[in-house]
């Protein structure tokens, strides 16, 4: 039996690993993925076409994100902000406690 105390959204930034995806409004240049990886704060996970992917570490806010891309001449269509889902917080619990 698991039990969890305390509000939903804190538990959700605990716990889940959330993540920020950013639509741009052109292609993405080849190099930037690995100049983001170099930034280990940004989180950079994937990136698509027109679509980029991060999960950032604590302490780095999307505004760190969208500055950094602004700067390298990327224009931003949309950022969007995803907290962990129920099944992903499920998911990091059963890690926790699963015996080894």
């Amino acid at each position: 039996e698991i039990k969890l105390y305390g509000e939903l959204e804190s538990l959700r930034q605990k716990m889940g690993r959330g993540g920020v995806l950013i639509k741009t409004a052109g292609d993405i240049p080849e190099s930037l993925p690995s100049e983001l990886k170099k930034l280990a704060n940004l989180g950079f996970q994937k990136k698509s076409k027109k679509s980029l992917i991060f999960s950032p570490h604590k302490g780095t806010e999307v505004s760190d994100i969208i500055d950094y891309l602004a700067s390298r001449g990327i224009k931003i269509e949309e950022a969007i902000k995803k907290d962990a889902s129920l099944e992903e917080m499920y998911a990091a619990i059963l890690k926790e406690v699963e015996p080894s």
